[in-house]
């Protein structure tokens, strides 16, 4: 279960506002009976913690990427302050929330509760009830939430995370706390629950609400990743912004090798794939926007220069 920070046995509280997490930073605790803390542990579990911050951002935010950086570390060496640094204007205009901060707060509490969440709508805020724990968000932090929880980047990272302290026996408990001054975190994950995220599955089943989907589209290029083909890149389809991994394995060795060199504008005429759910109240399929996957690249438009083909 999800507490206040506390000692093993120690008493729960049922309410997380995650909305308390008040500036683009968090504060990750390692706790336990600690003299010290293996140096493999903290760096690893403060790197993979850094991916999980970048790839949330670029399912909220694909049009904008940022610079995660280990601001200060707190007392013994025991909590370290991670800040979010964006970069560039992409995204400026877009609907994504104030604090990636608050998604990435209510992702590791909900992981770690068994049973199906309730949700609740109230005028300014949504909470999410599951397994006697309430978690608060905004309305637009909820709504980036439910593209979020489900992208597998995501889930790898967080799996990351735990796996490096799960080697370390003395570290009891991880928390997350709004200040580096705060003696308490605001949320805490105890060792008992360090198997669950690291067993968090990539894979997501389709079923008879879950159907995967193909679509031929055109999309212009907003941000390439040229030497990282497992990171998200950042497209625009018919004027939305959109991340998406690149499985073109041709495609990707011509970017790699240099072959094809991108401009402001450039596009791309793929095949994506894609999840969609049924919403069974509205009779409707509604699609998983952190599901995308550009399978093929047929060709590449560039906009000073010739059409290339590539299928």
């Amino acid at each position: 279960m999800v507490v206040r920070w506390r000692k093993p046995g120690g008493r729960g509280v049922a309410t997380v506002d995650v909305r308390r997490f008040k500036h683009d930073q968090i504060v990750i605790h390692f706790g336990g009976e600690l003299t010290s803390v293996d140096a493999y542990t903290f760096a690893n579990s403060l790197i993979s913690f850094a991916d999980t911050v970048r790839s949330v951002n670029a399912v909220v935010n694909p049009g904008q990427s940022i610079d995660v950086r280990l601001d200060a570390v707190g007392d013994g060496s025991f909590k370290a302050v991670i800040k979010q640094v964006r970069k560039g204007l992409g995204g400026f205009f877009s609907s994504a929330p104030s604090n990636v901060f608050w998604i990435i707060a209510a992702l590791f509490i909900e992981n770690s509760i068994d049973g199906e969440s309730t949700i609740i709508i109230k005028e300014d805020v949504i909470i999410i009830e599951r397994g006697g724990e309430r978690i608060i968000l905004s309305r637009d932090a909820y709504s980036q939430f439910e593209n979020v929880r489900k992208d597998p980047e995501v889930r790898r990272n967080m799996s990351r995370t735990f796996k490096a302290m799960e080697r370390d026996e003395a570290v009891e408990n991880f928390g997350l706390a709004p200040e580096i001054e705060d003696e308490e975190p605001l949320v805490q994950i105890p060792r008992d629950d360090f198997a669950r995220f690291s067993n968090l599955s990539d894979a997501i089943e389709t079923g008879a609400n879950r159907r995967l989907k193909s679509s031929r589209a055109v999309i212009v290029v907003l941000k390439p990743w040229i030497n990282a083909s497992k990171k998200k890149w950042a497209f625009e389809w018919n004027g939305v912004p959109v991340s998406a991994y690149v499985s073109d394995d041709n495609f990707l060795l011509r970017v790699k090798n240099h072959e094809i060199r991108f401009g402001n504008g450039d596009v791309l005429e793929v095949e994506i794939e894609y999840y969609q759910n049924f919403d069974a109240t509205r009779d409707i399929w509604i699609t998983d926007t952190s599901s995308y996957t550009v399978k093929i690249v047929y060709a590449f438009d560039p906009v000073n220069a010739e059409r290339v083909i590539l299928r």
